[in-house]
């Protein structure tokens, strides 16, 4: 199983050390306060300057930055004994990658929440402070860090979450990675309907599907229900053609108009992947259905136009011939053998 991107990062993340500590190892105060070697985490902790910085080229928007698990741990020092990291925070110690703590459309860094039966300190733009009741279930150790559970973790992430959108996004990430189960959580969630923000928190888990394969494909998902009204796709579903040949695995897809969205991630940028993805597409079309593809610029500067080229796209799949249509949602023999289990749309 390969290692989490909060475990890969915390090899190269650094701890704060307190400035007794520095100064008894022999590090003079001039060189923490004065030079370029260190730098502050929060009051009284110091970290190396270069410590737990992201790598890559001058076209790498996040070179030189902190990476998420070094943000995560510069924090470490404000979690007191009642206190615990949650929402985004917690999610990514906990092993959910997509939820790294940038706002996904500027990559701005996102404030660390940490939740405290007692508020003791004031929240400032890179800490925010919630009091809230902590039960003993809802606070887990991870690598030496006091972090919520993670159903109170999406818990707190949907319920102060900047739109319904991003709370959506929250729960699908979180099931995506294993760490709740829909019915689990909507239980958990409708156990708290006194707490602060839970309309929003219940109007997500409705909204929340299984199979999604990253945050940017539920953003799609949220343009073509909630912005277009259209009908709500089947995610991530195997089609097949009449003979049985698999054609590809489909972001999203409405058997009704025969549309296809594929979101495609700066993975697809490679060649590779790019060869790929253009096969699948003409197969797609092929089999009479209609495709549109969208990035990240269409969801972050060009919704308006991309809802537009959705809503085209469910016309023109409606208006098909469909005595034309070679494809299949049944499962052939040898994908059953194959999968192991039935893939069941949306379950």
């Amino acid at each position: 199983m390969p290692l989490s991107a909060w475990k890969r990062e915390l090899g190269s993340a650094v701890r704060p050390q307190p400035i007794a500590d520095l100064v008894g190892s022999g590090v003079g105060l001039g060189r923490v306060y004065g030079g370029k070697s260190w730098r502050k985490a929060t009051a009284g902790f110091y970290v190396p300057q270069e410590a737990g910085r992201h790598g890559g080229g001058a076209e790498d928007r996040r070179a030189g930055r902190l990476t998420t698990a070094q943000r995560i741990l510069d924090a470490a020092p404000l979690l007191a004994r009642d206190a615990a990291l949650s929402t985004w925070a917690a999610a990514y110690v906990l092993g959910a990658d997509w939820l790294d703590g940038l706002d996904p459309y500027t990559m701005a860094d996102l404030p660390l929440d940490i939740v405290a039966t007692e508020l003791k300190r004031r929240s400032t733009g890179a800490v925010r402070y919630h009091s809230s009741r902590l039960d003993p279930a809802d606070v887990w150790s991870r690598d030496g860090l006091r972090v919520t559970s993670p159903r109170r973790t999406t818990f707190d992430a949907v319920r102060w979450a900047p739109s319904l959108e991003e709370a959506v996004v929250c729960i699908d990430t979180m099931t995506a990675f294993g760490l709740i189960r829909l019915p689990d959580f909507a239980d958990y969630a409708s156990r708290h309907h006194r707490w602060e923000g839970i309309a929003q928190a219940l109007a997500a888990v409705k909204l929340a599907r299984p199979n999604v394969r990253s945050g940017w494909e539920t953003r799609l998902r949220m343009c073509w229900t909630e912005d277009l009204g259209l009908p709500e796709p089947l995610v991530n579903v195997p089609i097949f053609n009449h003979t049985g040949h698999f054609l590809g695995a489909a972001d999203l897809f409405d058997p009704e108009s025969g549309l296809v969205a594929e979101y495609d991630g700066s993975q697809h940028r490679e060649v590779r992947q790019h060869h790929s993805d253009n096969i699948r597409e003409e197969k797609f079309e092929s089999a009479n259905l209609v495709v549109v593809r969208s990035d990240t610029i269409d969801l972050r500067k060009e919704r308006k136009l991309l809802a537009r080229r959705l809503s085209d796209g469910y016309r023109r799949g409606q208006l098909r011939d469909r005595r034309l249509d070679d494809w299949t949602l049944d499962q052939p023999a040898w994908w059953h053998a194959r999968m192991g289990t039935r893939f069941r749309a949306n379950s």
